[in-house]
């Protein structure tokens, strides 16, 4: 069943449920689905509609003092379904390694191991209605240093979990979803340390609210969302639920996404090949890691389809970008500001009149370091149902540094050994001090995946919710989506928050049925 929390029959909500799922994406419409599967009423609690809206996507807006990122009400967005409304399909399973400590990044290291998840591998490829990981396994490649393996990304079309499951949950028996439902608060029992109820309002004026009681809670409401709504549960806890060892909101991390060089290749790669084969991925060994003291990373590396240059304008740009020839001049002849970067006699000459690739772009998909005082916080500033904004401070660490340019030179040694081409490192990579490009410059920054900052761990001093899931100091508190990733991987999150949300489904079964 679906309702509208603005004028539903709020007497729909007067009984005390098995599980209250927040946030209807795709951690909480997994978690949701699973549990009703097993028997189990659910109250699934939207704070957004059917489709966006202005209103529901204010709430999203915060203030950020770290480095230069998205606006934040633009990195996700707030309806029924979730980031699945924007998300491109990109997906991967975490590799084993990812699960286990680095010694380049101390707290790394899951309380789990990459064995729990993969029982739930073929459920969600069909869940994300994709093929299986077997179908699209890493290629082969030849390299005389084991630096990488060549990697294949799985596509979802991508599946939109608003619209893929909207009649299922419509017509649930075990489900009552309900829309433009808000979450104001929780309660917690006299020892403060069991949920007892979540209090909702809707966005018309003067709504007193409604309190949904439940067996287990499960906060589903995004990697940014959750830290926010653990702080700001300070009714009876001043700093928030979960938050006795000051952990929630910190050791965010993004998946940085810059542009790390360019590609000149010895030979020049066919249309026709590069249309079979757009883009080659790269992931590095178990070696390199140990060997480099690096993170893990993806390199992805796209030839660039030109069309033909002209013989006059290509002499003039190596003549300028080769004797300092007056700028002004050139732009008046290429009727654009100097670019040094691509172009000039020698790519001319190479792509000899046809539509064939001479260069290509390498960027990245990087595991970030774990750093404390990369986190969430709560602003001054409030949104209309009085909850603290969120104040952002997203922050990179020379861990991240040494990894993007070590992964970016360790494949232009391995295009060299190869007779591929040379690889030019972006400035950037290299000035001191090393400065990332802001958004505008190149680069798309991040991801929009917003991991770790209510982290897993054995530790409730080192993260906020142990190997199931579970809020520390909390008994019947959890937390769904890429928040409790103890570390980021490279791969994109959506498939492992799946994976995990079933796996949380099929723990509180066991939990709720004991």
């Amino acid at each position: 069943m679906i309702v509208d929390a603005t004028d539903a029959d709020r007497g729909l909500f007067d009984r005390t449920f098995d599980a209250c799922v927040i946030g209807a994406g795709p951690a909480g419409i997994t978690l949701a689905r699973r549990l009703a599967a097993r028997g189990l009423s659910v109250a699934l609690m939207e704070g957004g509609g059917f489709e966006f809206s202005e209103e529901s996507q204010d709430l999203y807006k915060g203030e950020n003092v770290g480095l230069e990122y998205f606006p934040l009400e633009e990195a996700r967005l707030r309806y029924f379904g979730g980031a699945s409304n924007h998300w491109g399909g990109r997906c991967r399973e975490l590799d084993a390694m990812n699960f286990l400590p680095l010694a380049a990044n101390p707290l790394s290291g899951w309380p789990i191991d990459k064995a729990a998840l993969d029982p739930y591998a073929e459920e969600t490829d069909e869940i994300l209605d994709m093929v299986s990981a077997a179908e699209m396994p890493d290629l082969p490649l030849t390299q005389k240093t084991p630096r990488f393996h060549r990697i294949q990304y799985r596509y979802s079309p991508p599946t939109r979990f608003g619209e893929k499951y909207r009649e299922e949950l419509a017509e649930s028996e075990g489900i009552v979803c309900a829309l433009n439902a808000n979450l104001i608060d929780m309660r917690l029992d006299d020892a403060l340390g069991t949920v007892t109820g979540a209090t909702f309002k809707s966005f018309a004026d003067g709504d007193p609210g409604f309190t949904i009681n439940a067996r287990a809670f499960a906060l589903c409401l995004g990697g940014l969302e959750n830290p926010r709504a653990l702080l700001n549960c300070q009714s009876q806890k001043p700093n928030g639920i979960g938050n006795d060892n000051d952990q929630v909101g910190r050791y965010f991390c993004e998946h940085p996404h810059f542009l790390l060089g360019q590609i000149y290749y010895n030979r020049p790669i066919p249309e026709a090949q590069i249309l079979a084969d757009p883009e080659e991925a790269y992931a590095p060994t178990v070696e390199f890691l140990e060997t480099h003291d690096t993170l893990s990373f993806s390199l992805l590396v796209t030839p660039m389809i030109e069309e033909p240059l002209r013989l006059s304008t290509e002499v003039m740009r190596t003549a300028g970008c080769v004797t300092g020839f007056s700028e002004h001049v050139l732009e008046k002849v290429l009727g654009k500001n100097l670019d040094c970067s691509r172009g000039g006699l020698r790519m001319y000459f190479a792509q000899d009149g046809q539509r064939h690739a001479v260069q290509g772009r390498v960027a990245v998909h990087a595991e970030q370091g774990l750093h404390p005082e990369s986190r969430v916080m709560l602003s001054d500033e409030v949104d209309r149902f009085g909850l603290r904004r969120i104040r952002f401070d997203w922050r990179l660490t020379e861990i991240d540094f040494h990894t993007m340019e070590t992964a970016v030179a360790e494949l232009g040694a391995h295009y060299a050994e190869q007779g591929i081409g040379r690889v030019q490192i972006s400035d950037w990579l290299t000035a001191d001090p090393v400065r990332a490009p802001g958004l505008g410059q190149g680069s798309r920054v991040g991801g929009h995946h917003h991991m770790c900052a209510t982290r897993m761990s054995t530790n409730p001093r080192e993260g906020v919710v142990d190997a199931d899931c579970k809020v520390h100091g909390v008994s019947n508190l959890y937390i769904g989506g890429s928040s409790a990733f103890a570390t980021t991987g490279y791969a994109n999150p959506t498939y492992t928050i799946v994976q995990m949300a079933l796996r949380l489904g099929d723990h509180l079964t066991g939990t709720l049925k004991a």
